[in-house]
């Protein structure tokens, strides 16, 4: 390009040079329906460049009107697309703040121009969540539903479960949470929801069978997994003996693995039950493996 413009510069300048080297400019004329117009070359020349850029001007400026309508959209939305960003930057900061219902809104308002709408629902609808607004939350799943894709399903369906939780809404959060556990069996907020589910649902077998995997990927620390074990275990045992079924308590005791058979808290807690279940006999075995582990931690 640049050496077309090179070239192009000599010529004009040879146009202008040449004649007066000569001493010459040389004249142009022009005949048009008997009316004679004569002048310098020179004068020709600047005439005909200024008649080429006015040409020129014409040009870009009609494309400009047949492209305004691609051009002020492309405008408008990158100028949108910025003030998106500067929103979900305002919201993350209201999240940080613990302003959930301000996030929720900033979220909300950065959906239509944000690069990725389904997130900025997502985001919204989480907020909400976090501020126990669930009628609200509901909405923006909704709308978060028509964009998702398949490679945000994943996002959107922990969200959904979040809100199914809050809702107490059991039956539907388990649908989902099962379906991601088969899809997802090590995912850590995965095990997490599944956690709470089943504990606020009151199934603790299905959390105790849950503990071995989120033991080994860390959902939580240890200290508080032991609790949630420990947590789970007591109400597992209450539990059966409420269903005035001594044979399946004991049944279910019998099943478990050593460390918990030797656990002197779950111990006492059986025999406890079991006594009150009448089965003295088995009450009085489980006291006295207590009564002799306790003997031996002392010496």
């Amino acid at each position: 390009m640049i050496k077309v413009l090179v070239i192009f510069l000599v010529l004009i300048a040879g146009f202008f040079l040449g004649p007066l080297i000569q001493s010459n400019q040389g004249s142009a004329v022009f005949v048009v329906a008997n009316y004679k117009i004569s002048m310098s070359f020179n004068s020709f020349v600047i005439l005909l460049l200024l008649a080429l850029f006015i040409i020129y001007l014409f040009d870009r400026l009609f494309k400009k009107i047949l492209n305004s309508k691609r051009f002020f959209g492309n405008w408008f939305k990158l100028n949108s697309s910025q003030k998106a960003n500067k929103l979900i930057e305002q919201a993350q900061f209201m999240l940080l703040e613990g302003n959930y219902q301000q996030a929720a809104k900033l979220f909300m308002k950065s959906a239509k121009a944000a690069s990725n709408t389904t997130l900025s629902y997502l985001l919204a609808a989480q907020a909400h969540i976090d501020n126990d607004q669930l009628i609200e939350a509901n909405q923006m799943l909704e709308k978060a539903a028509k964009t998702c894709q398949d490679n945000e399903k994943f996002v959107f369906q922990l969200v959904q479960v979040r809100l199914q939780i809050k809702n107490r809404e059991y039956t539907s959060a388990q649908t989902t949470i099962e379906r991601l556990l088969n899809e997802n069996p090590r995912n850590a907020e995965v095990l997490r929801l599944a956690d709470q589910l089943y504990y606020e649902m009151g199934n603790y077998q299905a959390v105790i069978d849950l503990l071995p995997t989120m033991y080994k990927i860390k959902t939580y620390s240890d200290s508080q997994l032991d609790q949630f074990k420990q947590s789970a275990y007591i109400a597992r045992i209450k539990q059966l003996s409420v269903d005035k079924d001594p044979l399946a308590l004991i049944k279910w005791w019998k099943e478990q693995p050593k460390a918990i058979l030797n656990n002197l808290s779950y111990q006492k807690v059986m025999a406890n039950y079991l006594q009150q279940l009448g089965q003295t006999t088995e009450a009085e075995k489980l006291l006295a493996s207590v009564t002799k582990i306790e003997n031996q931690e002392r010496t």
